[in-house]
């Protein structure tokens, strides 16, 4: 049996290296399974609940994606764009604004460095909501999403998203 050992431990590892090789997750996909993490921490369900409840849930979620210090531009919402804690009260207070809303970041394109350790999400965004009287909604945005790996974790460093465009016809 000795003589085996040598044998299954060779073998083993080459089981895990294949494992890790093909259904490891890749940097990629690991930006995206945050992303998408965002897009469920901001949507705004019908009949929206607790706004207390939302921050909480909010601000647990954001501790994940965002580094404390991040820095963000949204030209309609920001006047001070700061902080992980500025950015979660935004998002808390979404349901003031829809009574139902989604942000779709699927669409994104991911490109991280050569050394793994930094990356960005950029593209168009959509988002698609309905306001309080029934009125539909849907903005899309042009939006870049700075990334770093800490600690082995991709967290958003920089949100950037773009003006709305002006819907009146120029004079």
């Amino acid at each position: 049996m000795r003589r085996w050992l040598p044998h299954i431990g060779i073998a083993l590892g080459v089981c895990i290296a294949i494992y890790a090789l093909f259904f490891g997750s890749s940097d990629e996909d690991e930006i995206r399974e945050l992303l998408e993490q965002l897009e469920d921490a901001v949507a705004v369900k019908e009949a929206g609940g607790n706004i207390v409840v939302r921050a909480a849930h909010i601000k647990k979620e954001f501790a994940e994606i965002f580094i404390k210090e991040v820095s963000f531009s949204i030209p309609e919402l920001t006047r001070t764009p700061k902080g992980r804690v500025e950015l979660a009260k935004l998002a808390a207070n979404a349901p003031q604004l829809w009574a139902t809303a989604n942000v779709d970041l699927g669409g994104l394109t991911i490109e991280v460095d050569d050394q793994g350790v930094s990356g960005v999400a950029h593209g168009q965004a959509t988002l698609t909501a309905t306001r309080h009287n029934g009125q539909l909604e849907r903005d899309d945005r042009t939006v870049s999403l700075r990334l770093d790996k800490i600690e082995g974790d991709w967290r958003i460093v920089n949100v950037s998203v773009s003006p709305k465009l002006s819907t009146e016809a120029a004079p």
